[in-house]
């Protein structure tokens, strides 16, 4: 397997292709470096963004994390003591939160994302995977929770963060697969990890231990979405988009038109499913029957993540930074 350029390892879009690990020294001193402020942070790269209660926190390029208090019509940056790339964030309840990257950084907040501490790197911490990029995290509750990233990379912490230990035993992905996204099922026990080849690995337990999933697409998986409590998407590379009605036994194609990657997907509160992806494709379907309408943005901008802003429109972000939309797909 080889790592390709920073949009795999960041984005999980493109297939492989360049042989040199992301270990690079220059990447590795970034765990030395606190975030720059920018006021052009939130035009900048961003690749992900969650709720922390009603506050948005958005994650991306050399270490920017931003939260906004007014559905994302203005911006703070938040103090980060590292310059990484950031790749995704969760935060289990409206206080405490954690973000991953580059390097095998996890950083943790306790104040919603207004400052953020280092629980964890590459640099201080044993392992043969040095310099690859996490991808991915959730956390079930404020102690227990779990990264994934390149290589195969997965962690997995049982006391809030202040111990990390390799968990990459409890899959069976001999072949160090990528692991591009974990995501767990609201309201149940049921977690999801999804990453290149086509893997695609269950936990009925909140993690205490996993199973492999008949897959239906060898290529790479960007992302898994609950779209309500029986039907489950994943996504990926080629506009390749799946769906189950039986978490996760069995899978059917859903038509897309596209052949761009497809890296996110929400559901909104008037029933409308919306994914996005690549060069700005969007797909948005009326109801549970997925059928979508494919479109894309004038701007063409990668959208990586896709939040719902109340009462209505939506936030996105990506290649352009942080974007309020009234509505995608109309």
């Amino acid at each position: 397997m080889k790592i390709s350029s920073r949009l795999l390892l960041v984005l999980a879009v493109m297939a492989s292709a360049s042989s040199l690990p992301a270990a690079a020294e220059g990447v590795k001193s970034g765990v030395d470096r606190p975030a720059i402020a920018s006021a052009k942070a939130s035009r900048s790269l961003l690749i992900d963004a969650a709720r922390a209660g009603a506050r948005i926190v958005a994650v991306g390029d050399r270490g920017h994390i931003l939260w906004s208090d007014d559905e994302g019509k203005t911006w703070t940056q938040a103090k980060v003591p590292v310059s990484v790339m950031l790749t995704a964030v969760h935060f289990p309840n409206e206080r405490e939160g954690w973000a991953v990257g580059h390097n095998g950084v996890i950083l943790f907040s306790s104040d919603a994302g207004a400052t953020w501490q280092l629980q964890r790197s590459d640099k201080t911490a044993d392992g043969d995977k040095a310099g690859a990029p996490l991808l991915g995290v959730w956390f079930s509750d404020n102690q227990n929770g779990y990264a994934v990233g390149a290589y195969g990379y997965f962690l997995a912490t049982h006391d809030g963060g202040t111990t990390w230990v390799d968990n990459a035993s409890a899959l069976n992905n001999a072949d160090g697969w990528h692991l591009n996204a974990i995501r767990g099922l609201p309201g149940t026990a049921t977690v999801f990890i999804v990453g290149e080849h086509g893997v695609l690995f269950r936990s009925s337990d909140k993690g205490a231990s996993w199973q492999s999933l008949s897959s239906p697409f060898d290529g790479s998986f960007f992302g898994i979405a609950p779209i309500a409590s029986d039907l489950v998407l994943v996504y990926g590379l080629q506009g390749r988009l799946f769906a189950s009605a039986d978490n996760g036994n069995s899978w059917h194609q859903v038509q897309t038109g596209v052949t761009s990657g497809l890296n996110t997907a929400v559901r909104l509160g008037d029933g409308d499913v919306i994914v996005a992806g690549n060069a700005g494709v969007v797909l948005s379907a009326k109801d549970q029957g997925l059928n979508f309408i494919p479109e894309t943005r004038p701007d063409r901008q990668s959208i990586t993540s896709v939040l719902p802003l109340n009462p209505s429109g939506l936030l996105t972000v990506g290649d352009g930074g942080v974007k309020v939309l009234p509505a995608l797909g109309k």
